[in-house]
């Protein structure tokens, strides 16, 4: 293909180092390997070394010479050369890491039915401490983005961009309202490349199965409500590509329209989807608003490959978060602590 591709620029900290220094534990057959680890002071050799830069290679999908590694001897320098050949996913830009987060393991936490990121402010210290708090915005709630279209078109590119930001597959996976349904999408793509059980943790989501993604009567996808949903799919991104048209898609207006027709095409994406069962851990905070029927719904689609664990806290559905801050971030971090046979990555600064 005659594209040029942008490359992502090489830091000490990108995320490419920490896998590579999974990859060298891996095939040096010890159990972890530090950044600045050297490999051929850790006993590496020259058929250890052709079989490392062909799983390098496989993992990043990039062609290299086993000579590599006498420019590149550790992870923190390895990951760095990656880093500058490994081109940017397209939706990398979707990832954003929320200030004050200080912790080395990764959790990713995706975006509501308004697409911002901007949710993920109000996780607290405590969590930031021990975590990499990424937050995921949705595509299409910038000027000049089309929302993507589908469950899997969401899913798979979230994956492949949290993989891109951090080296590895994401381990654990949270997410606001319908966030909770793309988490367990995306957690089950980790659980599917990796073969471990990942972390899900949902924030007041939506029942499985949900037309409008919020508990009502008869609250199942008819054909009526899918040709309903599609009239104010159409509706919506009419009013804003003709608000773009005349220059007036950055006014008050213009960003409220582009606002509306990005949750109709995510409304329209994830009405009615059941995930699959997979085996996964799952921590559900709900609403007293909500918490009756999510909660008897997620056990239910549980089956016996996830354990599921539920809290209800009081308050209604667009006010929980707020109201249960501090509540929410303990509870997030007893599950993971807690959960039976996490897999916890130690990372060096």
């Amino acid at each position: 293909m005659n594209v040029q591709q942008r490359l992502r620029p090489a830091s000490p900290g990108d995320g490419p180092a920490h896998a590579i220094g999974g990859i060298f534990a891996a095939e040096l057959q010890i159990p972890s390997v530090g950044l600045d680890d050297n490999f051929f002071d850790l006993g590496g050799d020259s058929l250890m070394a052709e079989t490392l830069v062909l799983a390098v290679q496989k993992r990043f999908g990039v062609k290299l010479q086993t000579s590599i590694l006498l420019e590149a001897q550790t992870p923190r320098e390895f990951g760095r050369l990656i880093a500058s050949l490994v081109p940017v996913h397209p939706a990398r830009e979707l990832i954003v890491p929320v200030a004050g987060s200080i912790g080395h393991e990764p959790i990713a936490m995706i975006h509501g039915i308004t697409g911002s990121a901007l949710f993920a402010n109000r996780f607290g210290k405590r969590l930031k401490e021990k975590y990499a708090i990424m937050a995921v915005r949705g595509m299409g709630t910038e000027p000049g983005e089309t929302p993507y279209s589908s469950m899997a078109e969401i899913c798979s590119s979230y994956f492949e961009a949290l993989t891109s930001v951090t080296g590895q597959h994401p381990d654990v996976i949270g997410g606001i309202c319908v966030g909770g349904l793309l988490a367990i999408e995306v957690g089950r793509l980790s659980h599917e490349a990796t073969g471990k059980r990942p972390a899900i943790v949902l924030i007041d989501p939506p029942s499985p199965g949900s037309a409008w993604l919020k508990p009502m009567p008869n609250d199942r996808l008819t054909d009526s409500r899918r040709r309903q949903i599609t009239r104010k799919v159409i509706y919506w991104r009419l009013l804003r590509d003709a608000m773009s048209a005349v220059g007036l898609g950055q006014t008050r207006l213009g960003r409220h329209l582009r606002k509306k027709a990005y949750k109709s095409a995510l409304l329209q994406a994830a009405a009615g989807f059941v995930p699959s069962s997979y085996p996964c851990d799952v921590l559900i905070l709900a609403s007293s608003e909500w918490g009756a029927t999510t909660v008897k719904d997620y056990k239910g689609w549980a089956s016996d490959k996830a354990s599921v664990k539920t809290v209800v806290m009081p308050g209604t559905h667009n006010k929980f978060r707020k109201a249960n801050m501090d509540a929410i971030d303990a509870e997030i971090l007893t599950f993971l602590s807690e959960r039976p046979g996490a897999t916890r990555v130690q990372h060096q600064r």
